[in-house]
């Protein structure tokens, strides 16, 4: 008789051992979409030096709204280029590479001049309800030359207007982290 018992109780015990939780809902805010392309020409050194060809360009800001998140997210991208090996010098200092930064609220797909010259394609799967998207491009050319020999797309769920301005700033970093994250370190 305790056979009879003890048999439905293991199965029992072994159907809840075998069922999971559901699954949490990714949070939109951790996902990302980077697409990046190096090219034979760039190669790199300890001595390797960048400069900014420009100042982060914000695309869709004719009013100049975003100039601080701009600036935030072109210091956070120096940041990690640093902490891969590279060093920057001042403009109209001679450099190794010039690094082009933009950014814009939206997808890449809805500025075709930017899709052309950068011809990446960062892609989310899904919409996420209530956010929008934003999207941060990154070229490397040896310096004073148009030929990009890195190129760089990464494009993230946003809620810029929702967001502590904290909270942004960190998210800034991140995003940067996670564009640059491919890029070779100096050798």
């Amino acid at each position: 008789m305790t056979h009879r018992l003890f048999l439905p109780l293991i199965l029992a015990m072994l159907l809840v051992a075998c069922t999971s939780p559901p699954a949490a809902k990714p949070d939109p805010l951790r996902q990302a979409s980077a697409v990046s392309v190096t090219m034979p020409g760039f190669v790199t050194s300890p001595q390797t030096t960048l400069r900014w060809q420009s100042d982060l360009k914000w695309v869709d800001d004719p009013q100049g709204q975003y100039d601080r998140r701009a600036r935030v997210l072109q210091e956070a991208l120096q940041r990690e280029f640093e902490h891969k090996g590279y060093h920057f010098v001042a403009a109209g200092e001679e450099a190794t590479y010039d690094v082009l930064a933009v950014a814009l609220l939206g997808q890449l797909q809805d500025q075709k001049e930017l899709e052309r010259i950068f011809r990446l394609y960062p892609s989310l799967a899904k919409p996420a309800r209530g956010y929008g998207r934003g999207t941060i491009l990154v070229a490397i050319a040896p310096a004073g030359t148009a030929d990009i020999v890195w190129r760089g797309a990464l494009e993230v769920f946003t809620n810029p207007d929702k967001m502590p301005v904290a909270e942004r700033d960190q998210r800034l970093q991140w995003a940067a982290g996670q564009l640059l994250r491919s890029i070779p370190n100096p050798s």
